[in-house]
């Protein structure tokens, strides 16, 4: 057993500190896994080992909610992230299993807002919107689920309306091929895709007249 002799605030960061056993430095923790410790308590080598897989824990938790800080995130981002720093797979198990309980990572509400921030800023088909949630990680039930609240063809013709002003000049070949290609790049079915474009040249025409 060794016993605790001195417990520190590190300079650079306030919410660790340093634990110093028999008046050496032997290990960092968080504030909060520190804070159960007192100068004259005594260690066995499992109850150290016990504090620094919960500090590694705790460490890895925070990395993981400052990476979702910046936009909601999948459970395969984050478990790619962790992965990405190093953390061991046991921990990074451990930590996602933690935000799920909490939470901050839900697939199913993850798969909701990424459909309706892009109906909303980039409108895009189910055949695209799918591609991208299974590339998250998104499950087909979950990506079933989010689909289900998309209408395809409103936004399909955002999409193309939004774009009429830049091709006013065009002839109507070029703005059918023009229409066509950015809804289809953009993984719109082809029966949406026809039925808009048949709509604006219909428009076109009309106005011409």
């Amino acid at each position: 057993m060794d016993t605790i002799t001195d417990i520190k605030s590190q300079r650079r960061d306030k919410n660790r500190v340093n634990v110093f056993m028999d008046g050496q430095f032997a290990f960092s923790l968080s504030y909060n896994q520190a804070q159960f410790l007192t100068v004259g308590q005594e260690l066995s080598s499992v109850e150290m080992a016990n504090l620094l897989e919960s500090d590694n824990v705790e460490k890895a938790y925070e990395k993981a909610l400052g990476f979702i800080s910046h936009r909601p995130r999948s459970v395969l981002e984050v478990s790619n992230r962790l992965k990405k720093y190093g953390i061991d797979s046991k921990v990074a198990e451990e930590v996602i299993s933690r935000l799920k309980e909490k939470n901050v990572l839900n697939d199913t509400d993850f798969a909701l807002l990424w459909v309706e921030n892009r109906s909303t800023f980039r409108p895009r088909g189910k055949l695209l919107l799918r591609k991208e949630l299974l590339s998250k990680g998104i499950s087909d039930n979950d990506i079933e689920i989010a689909l289900s609240e998309v209408e395809e063809s409103a936004d399909a013709r955002q999409l193309a309306y939004s774009k009429l002003s830049k091709y006013n000049d065009l002839t109507l070949d070029s703005l059918r091929q023009r229409i066509w290609s950015l809804l289809s790049r953009n993984g719109f079915d082809y029966s949406i895709v026809n039925d808009v474009v048949t709509e604006i040249v219909q428009l076109k025409l009309e106005g011409e007249d």
